[in-house]
């Protein structure tokens, strides 16, 4: 009923509007009409393992996804048309890449002496070094596992050294990508994320009532806290991922390593194809959009590895989640044709595809040796 109500007041609604001919207007107008009569539905649907003490958080876990992989179909037009389809979202557009391995000297003696180390200053107050903190951390909340977030850390680096002769935001220097970001940055990030889940591990809430407290000093702070309360899970479980378990437990947490990747990647391909400044806040609220959509996909993706079944199943907001991480890509590959002149140079490709080989190798001996440990016991 309600469903059929909404259908019709849609219906009045899409007949009372003047559809504009160009693409763009097109696109904007039909995007929201398509994810309304989409979301209408999906927001109904049963959630599979994720808990949360009130039921707004959860369907807007389950919005979040939906509208954003609607967007990004409709993006798949023409490169400029995508680019004027961006500035529906935010006018300032078309600012240069910066580059900061252009001067990699620490200190520079030719400048004042109140500017000898403008190197240093300008990378340590650059506005992504609070973003490599704040990401981290939520990448540690979404991980709940410090090996594998080190591991991340350490990947997304390599990506950054790969991808450097493609955008100018990866040309850093050496002290920049391995002293600031890598030891400092992702350091603190993942030691703050950590330790608020230890925080939040395993506590356990009793929520007194407000009329029953003492007086308005500690009414306040109460009701403040039950507000807020409202917007946290249910309870913080642990996260067990466990590579070293299995060759295909090993496959399946690489497959996660991969596509978390391939999301941060996505940011600085489509930034840079777009013409999306740094400061832009459209970037800025395309990884809160991810980092709301990763909490239930994440949950779901480590239930699914835990669950001992003979069978079983990937929920569908994982599946959602990777349809929009493909869809990004795609994006990225399309728009960036030709604004990448420089190729790849040929040792970086031997060397990918030797650890490629070597990564090969090491799974299929692994399974082996496995599937011969199995064959003895069955004797």
């Amino acid at each position: 009923m309600v469903l059929e109500t909404f259908l019709v007041i849609l219906g009045k609604y899409h007949g009372s509007l003047h559809i504009c001919s160009d693409s763009i207007s097109f696109n904007k107008y039909y995007s929201n009409i398509v994810a309304s009569i989409f979301l209408s539905p999906f927001c109904l649907v049963k959630v599979t393992v994720l808990k949360g003490k009130h039921l707004c958080i959860i369907y807007l876990a389950k919005f979040c996804p939906v509208k954003l992989y609607i967007l990004l179909s409709f993006i798949m037009n023409k490169r400029d048309d995508a680019r004027q389809f961006m500035k529906f979202l935010h006018p300032d557009l078309e600012l240069p890449e910066r580059s900061y391995g252009a001067d990699c000297r620490i200190y520079t003696p030719e400048n004042p002496s109140s500017s000898r180390f403008k190197n240093v200053y300008e990378t340590l107050f650059d506005e992504f070094v609070v973003a490599h903190i704040f990401g981290w951390c939520g990448k540690a909340i979404l991980i709940r596992n410090q090996p594998l977030l080190w591991v991340l850390s350490i990947g997304f680096e390599l990506m950054e050294f790969t991808f450097r002769h493609m955008l100018p935001n990866f040309n850093e220097c050496w002290w920049d990508s391995i002293i600031l970001d890598f030891l400092t940055c992702n350091w603190f990030g993942i030691w703050a994320g950590m330790h608020t889940v230890r925080y939040f591990d395993g506590k356990t809430y009793e929520w007194v009532g407000i009329s029953r407290q003492p007086n308005i000093m500690g009414k306040v702070p109460c009701c403040v806290k039950r507000t807020l309360g409202q917007f946290t899970p249910a309870q913080w479980d642990k996260d067990e991922w466990h590579p070293l378990l299995g060759p295909m437990h090993f496959v399946q947490v690489l497959s996660l390593c991969i596509v978390f990747s391939t999301v941060e990647l996505n940011t600085f391909f489509l930034k840079f194809c777009l013409w999306i400044p740094p400061r832009n806040p459209v970037i800025v609220y395309r990884l809160i959009l991810w980092w709301l959509i990763a909490i239930p996909t994440i949950r779901e993706y480590n239930s699914y590895l835990q669950d001992r079944k003979p069978v079983k199943k990937v929920g569908a907001l994982c599946w959602l989640s990777l349809a929009i991480c493909i869809v990004e890509l795609l994006i990225g590959i399309k728009f960036g044709h030709g604004l990448y002149p420089k190729a790849m140079p040929k040792w970086l490709v031997i060397f990918w595809v030797s650890v490629g080989v070597a990564l090969v190798s090491f799974i299929l001996i692994w399974s082996w040796k496995m599937l011969r440990c199995y064959g003895k016991k069955r004797r």
